[in-house]
């Protein structure tokens, strides 16, 4: 089990990630969303929503991921920290832009770039690249 605590700290240290390790005119951004935690039966861990300047955690997906790691050892083992900083990334990108985040596909793109900054940082701290 993952404690609200626990995903706010892990939040806070990829903000810090963020603010260190990303270009200025990104990393302006990174202390602007606020966190929420829900959980609800949808499909996404971790989403943004620039319009409402908010980061929002799924725990029952978060735990889910962990289960699944733990029961089934094929998969990549699940690392709340990289999931942040890339939707931390995703959302200071579409924030910086003023991107319209209904444009599918500016979103795909900008998600793309993010998925290979979240697998840099996992490869840097010895984990396997996410799905």
């Amino acid at each position: 089990m993952i404690s609200e605590k626990d995903v706010q700290e892990t939040f806070e240290h990829a903000k810090d990630w963020v603010k260190k390790n990303l270009a200025a005119e990104l990393a302006v951004y990174a202390d602007e969303p606020k966190l929420e935690i829900v959980e609800i039966n949808d499909g996404w861990d971790i989403t943004y929503s620039v319009t409402e300047r908010k980061i929002k955690v799924n725990l029952r997906r978060v735990e889910w991921y962990l289960w699944r790691e733990e029961k089934f050892k094929i998969h990549p083992k699940y690392d709340l920290e990289t999931a942040l900083i890339h939707e931390l990334y995703e959302y200071c990108y579409m924030r910086r832009w003023n991107y319209p985040e209904t444009d599918k596909s500016i979103v795909g793109l900008v998600h793309a770039r993010a998925r290979l900054l979240e697998n840099m940082v996992r490869h840097k701290k010895g984990l396997t690249p996410w799905l």
